[in-house]
């Protein structure tokens, strides 16, 4: 299309033929509007926000020694974000290893004292009752080793939780701690969302909400695109103010340039209808006047046209000033050329 239109435009530059007879066809190429059926919409105005946003909080007591990022700073998951003193946390560990150690040497000496017992009395040396003692002694000990060695794996835990890591990547969004400060467990360290996983939150009015339940499908309608998503969560209960209902519309993962807290428009489908629809590409924007150019027979005209919304593929819905099987012409620059040589050849 564009070779045509440039060897149009060389073609008039050299006055090889007259630009009227050129402008019957040659050089431009058109499109038939459609007749679709497309989604009846209404359009709600919604709120991006993140579905997964966290405060970490500290799970054992210190001082906090450094805090790696600041706000609006990017986490990777995996990533030390608050280092917190572990000198407490190291000291409990060896005395948990220690106790450990004596569980195990105690266990030693009650496995040796019980071999020994049972020895003297299968040659009925001694009383059952001995070997009884022998053996609860020996059970003992290995309850005490068991216990030693959950302390251990409980203070290797707190000793861990001193290295606060992100839980996942994204936006550290608050800071609730510097370097120097005391926290006990639950103190709130930081607070960070996640930029992978979004969604759109909106409030359906009462008069909707049965055909959005129905049809279940949404259309989130940025400034050059549009995402349809059939993944939504329904309030099961009307505010008793608005009498509306609160929409939660999960976003597919992608590269859509949306953020949480930016102001968007969703079209919730609640029905389908025929519609006269055009590429986006065939529009002609002149200031405040829209208008596409027709082809009728050898001649081109401008014609004003009123747009309904954006259509998926770069489609748009024209609403009025267009009926389905004109021509339309795909390239409004090269006609618009056209028309002013041929009104200068006039």
């Amino acid at each position: 299309m564009k070779i045509a239109n440039r060897l149009y435009l060389l073609v008039l530059a050299l006055g090889l033929f007259s630009a009227p007879g050129l402008a019957a066809l040659s050089g431009i190429e058109t499109e038939a509007a459609q007749l679709k059926e497309v989604p009846t919409t209404y359009l709600l105005e919604a709120v991006v926000e993140a579905t997964q946003k966290s405060t970490i909080s500290a799970q054992t007591s210190g001082v906090v020694k450094e805090v790696y990022f600041d706000v609006n700073d990017f986490v990777r998951k995996g990533e030390l974000v608050v280092l917190i003193d572990d000198t407490q946390q190291q000291a409990d560990l060896r005395q948990a290893r220690a106790a450990l150690n004596e569980a195990r040497a105690r266990l030693q000496e009650a496995k040796l004292e019980y071999d020994r017992v049972l020895e003297v009395y299968k040659r009925k040396v001694v009383p059952k009752s001995s070997l009884d003692k022998a053996s609860a002694a020996l059970k003992s000990a290995k309850a005490r080793v068991q216990s030693a060695e959950a302390a251990v794996a409980k203070a290797r835990e707190q000793l861990g939780y001193t290295r606060v890591r992100a839980p996942y990547s994204g936006i550290l969004v608050e800071r609730h701690v510097e370097p120097g400060e005391a926290v006990g467990v639950g103190a709130p360290l930081v607070a960070g969302i996640s930029l992978e996983k979004l969604r759109v939150v909106t409030h359906v009015p009462q008069s909707l909400i049965r055909d959005v339940r129905n049809h279940k499908r949404a259309i989130v309608v940025t400034d050059d695109s549009e995402i349809v998503s059939d993944k939504m969560t329904f309030f099961p209960f009307a505010d008793t103010r608005s009498h509306s209902f609160v929409l939660r519309v999960e976003l597919p993962e992608g590269d859509h340039d949306l953020l949480p807290g930016m102001f968007v428009k969703v079209a919730m489908e609640v029905g389908r209808s025929d519609e006269v629809v055009i590429p986006f590409s065939a529009v002609a924007f002149r200031g405040e006047v829209t208008g596409i150019y027709v082809l009728q027979g050898q001649k081109l005209h401008f014609r004003h046209i009123r747009l309904g919304r954006r259509l998926a593929d770069n489609e748009v819905v024209v609403i009025s000033g267009l009926q389905a099987g004109e021509l339309v012409v795909t390239d409004p620059v090269a006609a618009a050329i056209i028309i002013k040589q041929e009104q200068a050849e006039e």
